[in-house]
């Protein structure tokens, strides 16, 4: 039995292979955890909220280092295969992992010298805003150069800025910020919330052959995080998820629409508690998230659609145009978003659900 497992693992890919380790090694940093917290809770229990810190703040930069390892494996993979360009995606492998380092940066910063964070912050946002600039402008060059229809390359571009622009000003101005209690509550739900949506996402009615798929509600626990704990909080935790999609189930064409179809779509998973304080609705809770959810499953669609016109054209089925097609495949959004919704107002119908979530 050890010998036919051995072989097994050994026919597998690097991906593979590191995804197996990597998720034993998960388990067991978690049941390690989970014995040192209990011993804490048991025999130093005024050592608790240090331990909670600690553990929080280790298990999101090992969340980010692993999510990093795996899209970069999973990315060479396809590249070895020829399925896209390295060329075009390196340069942005280089600006996440600069983003990662950062992180990490920013931990070292905020213990050192904390009132240097803000500042920090702004100089990695100049610099990483300066990089992006000037890969968009060399990609349009070497397009232009190789004969690519510019326009197209132009309108992706303006169409990802102005999704990107929105989203941020709908955070300006509705995003609220929370306090350290609230704050250190929704780091472990957004874990556990994007733990069950990844999970969920395997279970699908209908899987679509240029990517997109109907699951079994898999998007309902980012769209009830996002009502809990407020816009800001719900986009970070839906760009985390859309990268875990692409490591899933990546079908990637072009570095623009990568970032459409996976981070930035399921970014706009986290606009669904937008209407949670708007007056419009008084307190009738289940509008306000079919309103919220419906919004974001719009966005979503949007992202997806952008990139089905420009990107995805060629697989235009027969008696349909780019633009058809875009609007037509991609309605598998809706399919996906109506299981979610109608599922979430079954639980919001439920008071002690509601309690539980009213935490803010």
């Amino acid at each position: 039995m050890f010998l036919s497992a051995s072989d097994a693992f050994s026919a597998l890919s690097t991906f593979q292979k590191c995804g197996t380790v990597f998720l034993y090694l998960t388990i067991g940093l978690l049941v390690l955890t989970a014995v040192i917290g209990i011993l804490i809770w048991r025999f130093k229990r005024d050592k608790q909220s240090d331990f909670i810190k600690y553990a929080v703040g280790t298990g999101i930069g090992y969340s980010i280092a692993l999510i990093g390892i795996m899209l970069f494996l999973k990315f060479d993979e396809m590249i070895t295969a020829g399925e896209f360009f390295g060329e075009l995606f390196w340069p942005i492998f280089a600006l996440l992992a600069f983003l990662v380092l950062a992180c990490f940066g920013a931990l070292a910063v905020s213990i050192a010298a904390k009132s240097k964070l803000k500042i920090y912050w702004l100089a990695v946002f100049a610099v990483a805003s300066v990089y992006t600039v000037v890969l968009v402008v060399l990609q349009l060059v070497k397009l232009y150069k190789g004969g690519a229809v510019i326009s197209e390359e132009i309108t992706l571009l303006a169409s990802t800025v102005i999704l990107v622009g929105g989203v941020a000003a709908l955070l300006a101005i509705f995003g609220k910020k929370s306090d350290a209690d609230i704050h250190t509550k929704s780091i472990v739900y957004a874990a556990v919330c994007i733990a069950m949506s990844f999970a969920l996402s395997y279970i699908r009615f209908l899987r679509l052959p240029q990517g997109g798929s109907v699951t079994f509600v898999s998007i309902l626990p980012l769209l009830v995080y996002s009502y809990m704990f407020g816009i800001r909080k719900g986009v970070l935790a839906g760009l985390i998820y859309g990268l875990l999609q692409a490591i899933q189930d990546p079908w990637i064409l072009h570095p623009v629409q990568f970032l459409l179809d996976y981070p930035i779509a399921f970014a706009m998973l986290g606009l669904a508690g937008l209407f949670k304080s708007f007056p419009l609705f008084k307190d009738k809770i289940i509008p306000k998230f079919v309103a919220g959810a419906l919004l974001a499953a719009i966005l979503r669609y949007a992202c997806h659609v952008i990139t089905g016109i420009i990107v995805f054209d060629i697989y235009a089925a027969e008696n349909f145009d780019a633009v058809q097609w875009g609007f037509f495949y991609n309605l598998f959004v809706f399919a996906d978003a109506a299981i979610a919704i109608f599922a979430g107002c079954l639980l919001f119908s439920s008071k002690g659900f509601v309690k539980q979530i009213n935490i803010q």
